[in-house]
């Protein structure tokens, strides 16, 4: 039995193709938003990655805003480990807004372009593995459409600390 699908998206997104397709997409645009936002103002591309190494930023936009902090490691020449996370605590002047924290855990493939999510750390008490650090969740809802979200809430983020204006400070 031969099955065929086509590009056109369905009522419920269940398209293989479809959703292949848009993964793809939303990968290279998280990867060039990341670039703008911290790839070239640090100045981190394949032939200046020798040795392992961990680099650790913030994107910072103003004193009342919280500031995001990026740790990128270098897993290969072109391969980078990156975590990003929002700044903890009460926002600004602002005693009844409290800004909860979350972790964004990736790849970033410079060769081919591309920045691959796969886990966002929202809680707490998150189980991680104590030999690799990385998180459990990895291990668990790998599907497309879970890769799909994640990348697009990812994106939406990336999208809104570059309109916001935030920018790169080096530690």
């Amino acid at each position: 039995m031969i099955v065929k699908y086509s590009k056109q998206l369905t009522k419920k997104n269940k398209n293989p193709i479809y959703l292949a397709d848009r993964l793809q997409a939303v990968y290279e645009d998280n990867y060039n938003i990341f670039s703008e936002l911290v790839l070239k103002p640090a100045e981190i591309k394949p032939k200046t990655i020798n040795n392992y190494q961990a680099y650790n930023y913030i994107l910072k936009l103003n004193n009342n805003l919280p500031s995001v902090f990026v740790c990128i490691e270098n897993i290969s020449k072109y391969t980078l480990h990156c975590s990003m996370r929002i700044e903890e605590g009460i926002i600004g002047e602002h005693k009844n807004v409290y800004n909860t924290p979350y972790n964004f855990r990736m790849k970033l493939y410079l060769d081919a372009k591309l920045l691959e999510i796969y886990d966002v750390n929202y809680e707490r008490t998150q189980e991680i593995n104590m030999t690799s650090g990385i998180s459990t969740k990895i291990l668990d809802n790998t599907n497309t459409e879970n890769k799909l979200v994640k990348s697009s809430f990812l994106n939406q983020w990336l999208k809104t600390l570059k309109s916001s204006g935030y920018h790169l400070i080096n530690l």
